[in-house]
C-alpha cells in the first residue's frame, strides 16, 4: 500500500473517522469485479438531521429505506480513500445500505480508479455528533451481489466492465433487510482524506420526448468498432477469460434498426409528467427511444414491468449514425429479467442524450420514461458571460457545459470513455473552472492527487500520465512532458489561489522530479529520448518529429523549470533552464519540431529535421520563444490555424484540436488576437454545434464529443472580449481590458475568495467612447490595461474617465 512521502505532508487534509472501522465481504466467489452489499438498521427515538461518513473503494452507492441517496467517493491517490460527509434527514428507524463495487483485472489498466481491493468505512453520527453506526462494530451484514455479472466485457480499453445483471422482483431486497453474512476487518486500513470538490445533486433530468418506435433486426455481419478493438488489444488477458455467455457487445452493435411491427400504446403520468409506454412485441424485439435537446451526464433511472422473461437492453449515446440510429455501443446495460416489476438505476454514470430501449420478450412490457439523476458539477451558474453576438454566446454555454459534465472530484478529460483525470487537459480546464464557476476545490483534490504518487514507484520519478488509475507495467508513467504541463499548472494555481501552504507541501514530490529530471539532459544539453512525449493529434506527433530531440518540448521544459525555479527559489534549477535555453537559441526559427546529433570526422552537431508543425510553433511560442520575430509571429497569425487569412504553408502540418489549437489560442490570447480568436472559434465551434450534442470535441474530426480542455474557450470569452481577467487571490489583483470586436456590449460575472466581480461595456462606434460599469470585491484592485483597437476612444469606469 502506498503511503505518503512524509506523513506530515498530508496531516490537515488528513480524515479521522470517530469509531468506523474498514470492513469487506469474506470467502468472496469472484476474484475480480467483486460486489458486495452491506446493510445496517438504525432505530433512531426521534426524527432529525444525520451525518453520514463514507470511504469506499472502487466506488460504492448510498440507500436509506432502499432509496438511492449518494454515489462516490471522491477519487484519490492509491493507499489513500476521500471521505464524502454530508448531512441527510432521517424518520425514525431506518434501513441503511450500501453497494460496493471493487473493479480489478489480471492486468491491471484503467484510467478512471486505482483497482485495489474492495472495502467500505463507514459512520452515521446524530446533531450533536454522537455515534449511531459504524463499521466495524455489531449490527452490520452483508452479502456478495452476484446478480451482476463480474466476467464479462469492458466499456472501453480504460475503464471497467460494462453493467450485465439476472435479476428477479426480490433481487433488490438486501436493500432493506438483515443479511447472512458478517463483515471482516480489511488487513490495512487506508489513509484516509477530506473531500474538497463539491458534491452533485442527483436531481433528475427528464426525457420529454419519445421519438420513436422499432423492432431490431441483424445485419448478418458483426461491425468491427474501434472502441472494442482496443479494449481488447489493451485487455487481451481479460478479455480471453470471459465466457462466450457473456459476450454480447458486438452482436450488439450488428443490430439495425427496422419498422415496428408491434403494438404499442402511451400515456403521460399527470404525477410525475413522465410517459408510460405499453408494449407488444410483432415479429421481433422491439426498441424505443427518447431523447434531449443537449448531453448529460449521470444515472439513468427508469421502472419497467414484464410480464414473460425478458432481456432488455438499456443504450445511452450523445450522437446518432449518419442515418439517425442510436446503434449498439459498449456502454450498454443489459438486464435479464424475470417477470415482475423493477425500479432499476445505472450504477456506472452515463453520457446521455439519446436513450434506446431494447426488449427482447414474448410477452407485453410497461416502460416509464426514464430520467438521468445528474452526476456532474453543481453549477449554480452564479457566474456568466453575454454579449451582443449570440453565436458566441452558443459557443461560451457549449464551453461551460462541457466543463461541467467533465467535472465533478477531479477534471476528467472526457465523461463516459475514460472518466480519467489526464494532465494535460486540466491545464486548460483549470483555466476554465476558475473563471467560470469561481471555485477551487476540484483543482485542490485534482493536483494533491498526483502529488500524493510516490517518486520512487515511477520511471526517472514523472508523475503518472492520467490518476487516479492504474496501468501495467505499473512503474511506467506514460506520456513524460505531462508532468510539464502539471507543473505549469502547478504554478498557475498559486497565482490563482495564493495557498503557499499547498505549495510546500508539495514541494519535495517536485523536487524528487526535477533534480533528477536536470539529470537526463543528453550530449546536447537538451532533454533526448526520454520516453513516450506528446505535442498534438496530428503529424506533430509522428515519431519523425518528436524525436530523438523534441524542440517544442523542450522549450516546454525550458519554461516550466523558470516557472519552478521562481516558485521554490532554486537556482540549481533556473541554471539547468537557462543551459538548455542558450541550446536551443543557437537553433534557426525555420528548423524542424525535432533535431538529432550529426557525427562525422570533423565535427559533431545539431542537425534540424525537416518536419514542422503548427503546434510544434505555437507550443514554442506559448513557451517564450519566437516572441521577438515580428515576422515570423505575423506568419503564425494570418497563415495558420483552422481559418487561415492568407494561404497556409503547405509544409507546415496542421494543427488538430487536442491540443495544437488550444495551445495556439492560448497564445494568440497573450498577443492580444482578439478578433482572430473569434474568427477561429465560430470557423471551429460553429460547426461542432450545428452537428453536434451541445458541448465540444477532442479532435476536428469528432472523436469525442465532450472534451473538457475546451473549458478555456469559455474562460477566455470573459478574460478577453468582455475584459474581465483571471481573479489573482495571491495579489487581489484582476486585469481590465476588454475588447469589444465590433460588438456593441459585453457583460458578466467571476468570483473568488473574497466575494464577486461584475462588468459591463458598451461600445459607441460613432462617439468612439467605450462605458464600462465594474463592481469588485472589497480590498480587490483593477489593473486596466486598454488594446490597441481602443486607440483614441474615451473610455469611462464608473463614470469616471480613464487616464489615456
Amino acid at each position: 500500500m502506498k503511503m505518503p512521502i512524509d506523513r506530515m505532508m498530508v496531516r490537515e487534509q488528513e480524515f479521522c473517522f470517530l469509531q468506523a472501522r474498514a470492513i469487506w465481504g469474506e470467502d468472496l466467489k469472484e476474484s475480480y469485479n467483486q460486489f458486495v452489499g452491506f446493510h445496517t438498521y438504525v432505530d433512531r427515538k426521534r426524527e432529525g438531521k444525520a451525518s453520514f461518513r463514507i470511504a469506499a473503494r472502487s466506488y460504492y452507492r448510498l440507500y436509506l429505506d432502499g432509496k438511492m441517496i449518494a454515489h462516490g467517493p471522491a477519487r484519490t491517490a492509491e493507499g489513500y480513500c476521500r471521505v464524502d460527509e454530508f448531512s441527510v434527514e432521517m424518520k425514525g428507524g431506518c434501513h441503511i445500505a450500501v453497494e460496493v463495487a471493487a473493479y480489478d483485472k489480471p492486468k491491471k489498466y484503467c484510467n478512471d480508479c486505482t483497482m485495489e481491493l474492495g472495502m467500505l468505512t463507514m459512520e452515521i453520527l446524530d446533531e450533536e455528533g454522537d455515534v449511531l453506526t459504524a463499521t466495524g462494530q455489531p449490527g452490520w451484514t452483508c452479502r456478495e451481489l452476484t446478480e451482476r455479472r463480474s466476467c464479462v466485457e469492458t466499456m472501453s480499453h480504460s475503464r471497467g466492465i460494462v453493467e450485465y445483471y439476472d435479476l428477479t422482483p426480490e433481487s433488490f431486497d438486501w436493500r432493506v433487510q438483515e443479511l447472512m453474512e458478517t463483515p471482516v476487518l480489511v488487513a490495512e486500513e487506508p489513509f484516509y482524506l477530506i473531500r474538497r470538490a463539491p458534491y452533485p445533486t442527483y436531481h433528475a433530468i427528464p426525457f420529454p420526448t419519445l421519438t420513436s418506435l422499432m423492432d431490431m433486426r441483424q445485419t448478418g455481419s458483426l461491425k468491427v468498432h474501434r472502441t472494442t478493438l482496443i479494449a481488447k488489444a489493451v485487455n487481451a488477458r481479460w478479455y480471453a477469460q470471459i465466457p462466450e455467455e457473456n459476450v454480447f457487445v458486438e452482436e450488439l452493435m450488428a443490430e439495425e434498426d427496422a419498422p415496428f411491427t408491434g403494438k404499442y400504446q402511451r400515456e403521460l403520468l399527470s404525477d410525475s409528467g413522465r410517459q408510460r409506454v405499453h408494449m407488444v412485441p410483432g415479429h421481433g424485439d422491439m426498441g424505443v427511444m427518447w431523447e434531449r435537446n443537449e448531453s448529460e451526464v449521470g444515472f439513468l433511472d427508469f421502472s419497467v414491468t414484464v410480464s414473460c422473461s425478458c432481456v432488455l437492453d438499456v443504450l445511452n449515446s450523445d450522437v446518432l449514425n449518419e442515418a439517425g440510429m442510436l446503434e449498439g455501443n459498449t456502454y450498454v446495460t443489459r438486464y435479464h429479467l424475470q417477470p415482475g416489476s423493477y425500479h432499476l438505476t445505472t450504477f456506472e454514470p452515463k453520457l446521455v442524450r439519446y436513450v434506446k430501449m431494447i426488449v427482447r420478450t414474448a410477452g407485453e412490457v410497461v416502460l416509464i420514461s426514464p430520467v438521468l439523476l445528474d452526476y456532474s458539477y453543481p453549477d449554480t451558474e452564479k457566474y456568466d458571460f453575454r454579449c451582443s453576438d449570440n453565436d458566441l454566446n452558443r459557443i461560451y454555454d457549449a464551453a461551460r457545459r462541457t466543463l461541467r459534465l467533465n467535472t465533478l472530484d477531479i477534471f476528467m478529460d472526457c465523461p463516459e470513455r475514460e472518466r480519467g483525470g489526464w494532465l494535460c487537459d486540466s491545464y486548460f480546464t483549470a483555466r476554465g473552472a476558475w473563471q467560470m464557476f469561481g471555485d477551487l476545490s476540484v483543482e485542490r483534490d485534482f493536483i494533491e492527487n498526483f502529488m500524493l504518487t510516490g517518486a520512487e514507484d515511477y520511471q526517472d520519478h514523472f508523475f503518472p500520465e492520467v490518476y487516479p488509475g492504474v496501468h501495467e507495467p505499473r512503474n511506467e508513467p506514460g506520456i513524460r512532458n505531462w508532468s510539464f504541463w502539471l507543473l505549469e499548472e502547478l504554478y498557475e494555481f498559486f497565482e490563482r489561489s495564493g495557498d503557499r501552504k499547498l505549495i510546500r507541501q508539495w514541494e519535495e514530490r517536485v523536487s524528487i522530479l526535477l533534480d533528477h529530471l536536470i539529470t537526463l539532459r543528453g550530449k546536447s544539453g537538451l532533454l533526448e529520448d526520454i520516453g513516450s512525449q506528446f505535442v498534438d493529434w496530428s503529424l506533430s506527433n509522428e515519431s519523425f518529429a518528436i524525436g530523438p530531440i523534441s524542440v517544442p518540448n523542450n522549450c516546454l521544459a525550458v519554461d516550466m523549470l523558470r516557472k519552478m525555479a521562481e516558485l521554490y527559489d532554486r537556482l540549481d534549477w533556473r541554471q539547468a533552464a537557462e543551459e538548455m535555453h542558450a541550446v536551443l537559441m543557437t537553433l534557426q526559427q525555420n528548423a524542424g519540431d525535432s533535431v538529432k546529433w550529426e557525427e562525422n570526422e570533423q565535427r559533431v552537431q545539431l542537425k534540424s529535421g525537416t518536419c514542422r508543425t503548427e503546434s510544434g510553433i505555437a507550443l514554442e511560442i506559448f513557451s517564450g520563444y519566437h516572441k521577438e520575430d515580428r515576422a515570423f509571429l505575423h506568419r503564425f497569425v494570418e497563415q495558420m490555424g483552422p481559418a487561415p487569412i492568407h494561404r497556409s504553408d503547405p509544409n507546415i502540418g496542421k494543427s488538430n484540436l487536442f491540443i495544437g489549437l488550444m495551445i495556439r489560442f492560448a497564445v494568440l490570447a497573450e498577443m492580444g488576437k482578439v478578433d482572430t480568436l473569434v474568427r477561429e472559434w465560430k470557423a471551429l465551434y460553429l460547426e461542432e454545434l450545428r452537428i453536434g450534442p451541445g458541448t465540444l470535441f477532442e479532435s476536428i474530426q469528432e472523436d469525442s464529443g465532450c472534451h473538457g480542455f475546451n473549458a478555456c474557450v469559455g474562460a477566455m470569452m470573459t478574460q478577453l472580449i468582455l475584459g474581465l481577467g483571471e481573479a489573482r487571490q495571491r495579489s487581489k489583483t484582476i486585469t481590465i481590458s476588454p475588447h469589444p470586436c465590433g460588438l456593441t456590449w459585453a457583460s458578466g460575472s467571476a468570483g473568488c475568495e473574497d466575494g464577486d466581480f461584475f462588468l459591463r461595456w458598451y461600445a459607441d462606434y460613432e462617439e468612439h467612447e467605450l462605458d464600462m460599469m465594474l463592481l469588485l470585491p472589497d480590498g480587490w484592485k483593477a489593473e486596466y490595461r486598454l488594446p490597441f483597437e481602443l486607440t483614441g476612444w474615451k473610455v469611462r469606469v464608473n463614470g469616471e474617465e480613464l487616464a489615456p
